[in-house]
């Protein structure tokens, strides 16, 4: 018996193949591996030639049936694993792709534009170690596997809804618009939240209020209104008269102290992360995702596209390991020692279901250490950052709770009330990991009772006015995608859109945002999201449609999962994706799309004819149609920003551009323009 593995990036196909060799399998394998995604669904023209043409008429395009083509980047990739095929050595294939959804997307769509017949195998496993790939080759499944069909059913519905509406309705909306105007299931929801933020900004109208500040000495308290609890005064002379009546000294009138425990929070899933690195460091989402996915194929932690923040319980029975893994860096050493020494501790958090629980869990379980340690690996500055991260969340879950005692305190001068609040730390625990993070510490109150006197030292007035809602952060974005079912009024839809775990996935979040941004319609300021006018325009022309609301990412995500869980048949599906999409294309035919002009970014002047280079979609081309002058937006996995080809078409080096090279190795360098060509300057030629 002979199989070909084919994993889904030539990382993880060396990581098996290393562990493979050590072993004795009943059948012999051969290896190659895709680069990601291999095939792509067909364009429309590529189903008939009268879809080519962006025409009202012609909508809806649904195929008769949906084929693949050849992604261009992945042709050689593509065609070599073919070559394989055909030499028909193999009895099995086994799929050897990320575990999960977008994982078998990835296989069966070769499988199917390859004509491909043989019997397949899954391996699925969570981690890139040694013994979890060891263990994942003695278990395959087969592809046969009831969960495994309808994961991969469930898969290839969502990517065909996706082209349906996708296309449909971008052609659509750019018809009428007189724009590209990129419409999609996900995307247009997550634009739809940031520009409501944006017109909540826009039409906030600041007013001033005042405040009342208690100098006491020993602490200061803020005036309140027992009846209302409001700390509030509308204008000056309101505050002035409640200044007038306070007397010479504040008395304590009650005091109430409540103590909180505070357990570690779960282990992180990829959402939870990115909203941590960004917070703590003020990582991107999609730089927080790249950067994980990096610490996995390096084995240092478990699969990071997640949704899940708990651990299998057999997984979490052999944690010592995990933990062990950390006791070798010098700052987790005693840490370590001193969870592995109180046993009882560690099965008391395995039983946990905060922590542990297979229920809770999705594809993945969540991120966390593997048992292999950092060693002589060496990781930038960045992949440190997010280890540590995922290190300090294992650990704080083996350690005891923060506890803090609160305290609220009213005082009362004549007959004007104060209140003062204090806390005090009583057990710093798991929070010890995280002092390097604390902007400011916990402050206690004094020990105060009941008819305690304090002379007052002054009484301020603070004029202050209200601000608006803040924009978007990549860590409140994501969470506003996540908990999309805030901004949905029916009940049963909230929780479907709960259940769903929000718009988009771990995986596919990020690379919205960054989508957004490239197609112009929300933009970056320092750490946050604008909308832009053009962003706006289009969620204002498209007004109530149900593609701007979360809603329709929970009904279809509902039924999504009801494939996966196999309470629903892929031809139902099927059937209502039809008359929906049908029925969206109409409504949006009907639309009047008002939007801004598109804004001419000029970049420089054309080394062929002279004419103006311009900013586009996909790179910087020229403004005369005749040319063919052109510069690609993206190089070998490097980002070829606008100050870049500024500097390229005035003669002059761009800044050093990290690549990836055809082999997967990575490397800096820059770019210059020689003789209408691009090359490579290498700072250190000799290493290169």
């Amino acid at each position: 018996m002979k199989a070909l593995l084919i994993a889904e990036k030539p990382s993880l196909m060396r990581d098996i193949q290393k562990v493979y060799k050590k072993m004795q399998l009943p059948f012999e394998i051969d290896f190659t591996s895709f680069v990601g995604h291999v095939v792509e669904l067909k364009e429309p023209h590529e189903y008939k030639s009268e879809w080519k043409k962006w025409d009202l008429n012609v909508l809806p395009m649904i195929p008769e049936r949906y084929e693949f083509r050849v992604k261009k980047s992945a042709y050689k990739v593509y065609k070599e694993i073919e070559q394989i095929l055909k030499t028909n050595r193999y009895d099995f294939i086994i799929n050897a792709c990320d575990a999960g959804m977008e994982g078998e997307n990835i296989f069966y769509s070769f499988y199917k534009r390859a004509g491909c017949k043989l019997p397949v195998k899954r391996f699925w496993t969570s981690q890139t170690t040694d013994g979890a790939i060891s263990k994942a080759l003695l278990n395959l499944i087969d592809e046969q596997d009831l969960l495994i069909r309808n994961l991969r059913n469930a898969a290839m519905y969502r990517s065909i809804f996706d082209w349906l509406i996708g296309l449909n309705l971008t052609r659509a909306a750019t018809v009428k618009g007189g724009r590209i105007i990129k419409i999609g299931r996900v995307m247009t929801p997550t634009l739809a939240i940031v520009v409501k933020r944006e017109l909540e900004i826009l039409q906030f109208k600041p007013e001033p209020y005042f405040q009342i500040e208690l100098d006491l000495g020993q602490f200061k308290a803020m005036w309140f209104n027992p009846e209302t609890n409001e700390n509030k005064l509308k204008n000056l002379e309101e505050a002035r008269a409640v200044i007038s009546r306070i007397g010479q000294s504040a008395v304590v009138r009650e005091i109430k102290t409540e103590r909180k425990t505070i357990s570690a929070p779960p282990l992180h899933s990829l959402l939870e992360l990115q909203k941590e690195a960004n917070k703590f460091f003020g990582f991107t989402s999609s730089e927080t995702l790249k950067i994980a996915q990096s610490l996995y194929e390096k084995k240092l932690i478990t699969y990071p596209r997640t949704e899940s923040k708990h651990l299998p319980t057999a997984f979490a029975q052999n944690i010592r390991e995990n933990l062990q893994s950390l006791a070798t860096l010098e700052e987790y050493g005693s840490t370590v020692q001193n969870i592995i020494s109180r046993p009882d501790n560690i099965q008391k958090t395995i039983r946990s279901k905060k922590y542990v629980d297979d229920k809770k869990l999705t594809d993945h379980h969540a991120i966390t250490v593997t048992e292999v340690a950092i060693g002589r690996k060496k990781l930038s500055p960045q992949e440190s950052k997010i280890y540590h991260l995922i290190a300090r969340r294992l650990l704080a879950i083996f350690m005891p709770a923060y506890v803090i005692d609160k305290t609220a305190v009213v005082l009362q001068s004549n007959d004007v009330f104060f209140k003062a609040n204090g806390n005090m730390v009583i057990e710093k625990g798991y929070t010890v990991l995280y002092d390097a993070f604390k902007k400011k510490q916990e402050t206690p109150l004094p020990t105060l009772q009941v008819n305690l006197e304090f002379p007052i030292r002054d009484a301020k007035i603070l004029p202050k006015m209200t601000e608006p809602p803040a924009r978007y952060t990549d860590s409140t974005l994501l969470d506003a995608m996540f908990h999309a079912g805030r901004f949905i009024e029916d009940k049963e839809l909230q929780k479907i859109l709960k259940d769903a775990e929000g718009i988009g996935t771990s995986a596919t979040r990020a690379e919205i945002i960054e989508k957004l941004i490239s197609i112009g319609m929300i933009a970056r300021e320092g750490k946050s999201f604008k909308a832009t006018q053009f962003g706006i325009d289009v969620i204002q022309s498209i007004g109530k449609h149900d593609i701007v609301s979360p809603e329709l990412t929970a009904i279809w995500s509902k039924k999504l999962k009801d494939i996966v869980d196999g309470q629903l048949s892929s031809s139902q599906f099927y059937k209502e994706m039809l008359t929906y999409v049908k029925q969206t294309t109409d409504g949006f035919i009907g639309l009047d799309m008002s939007v801004a002009e598109k804004q001419v970014v000029v970049v420089g002047k054309c080394l062929k004819c002279g004419q103006p280079v311009v900013e586009g979609f996909k790179g910087y081309t020229c403004s005369n149609k005749a040319c063919k002058f052109f510069i690609s937006k993206m190089i070998m996995k490097g980002k070829i920003t606008p100050t870049d080809a500024k500097k390229l078409l005035i003669g002059k080096e761009t800044r050093e551009i990290r690549f990836t090279w055809k082999s997967g190795k990575k490397g800096k360098a820059k770019l210059k323009l020689v003789n209408e060509k691009l090359e490579f300057v290498f700072s250190n030629p000799i290493k290169q």
